[in-house]
């Protein structure tokens, strides 16, 4: 586990004993003020009443939220694209969770089997991998491992697995599945 994610998760953990104990001081009659300084360092406050401003749905739904934020997220990834062998370059496009339409490009390594790129996000945030291949001709299952990357990705961790179809004109679809923190 990274710095981040211990980070991450100690938040979680502070946020959700913090509304244990406000929910707590507000269901024996009292207020309770907050105070939260944002990763931009703006301070966010507020104050919480018995009179109705939070009830059990809504920390619940808080608490849910924080410690979803705290660790590895759902990732599927869509692709189709296509190989030349000439360079070994590798291109390709589609959907991912927390990417959107995005532009993948690469580079083949024929002696480990692998694919060595970065995955390009709508507004410039890129996401770098190792794609990885396993298996005969049908099925093959390709491996992506996630490290790194741009903007919000920079401590990005996490891997998604899924088959692979390839055409003997060298273009491919992929279809995967897994989970990224960042």
């Amino acid at each position: 586990m990274n710095g981040t994610t211990q980070r991450r998760i100690l938040i979680g953990l502070a946020i959700t004993l913090f509304f244990g104990l406000a929910a707590n001081a507000m269901e024996r009659g009292k207020s309770v003020s907050m105070v939260f300084e944002t990763a931009t360092g703006t301070m966010q406050a507020g104050t919480a009443r018995p009179d109705g401003d939070v009830d059990r749905a809504n920390r619940l739904t808080t608490i849910l939220t924080a410690e979803e934020r705290a660790g590895l997220r759902p990732f599927k990834l869509n692709a189709a694209g296509g190989i030349d062998l000439t360079n070994g370059m590798v291109q390709f496009g589609g959907v991912a969770s927390h990417l959107g339409l995005y532009t993948g490009t690469g580079f083949l390594d024929l002696s480990i089997l692998s694919i060595f790129g970065t995955l390009e996000a709508a507004n410039g945030d890129t996401l770098n991998f190792v794609a990885s291949f396993s298996g005969l001709i049908d099925p093959i299952t390709a491996t992506f491992t996630f490290a790194g990357g741009t903007g919000r990705f920079v401590d990005a961790v996490g891997s998604a697995s899924g088959p692979v179809t390839f055409n003997p004109d060298f273009t491919f679809l992929i279809s995967t599945r897994g989970a990224l923190d960042y």
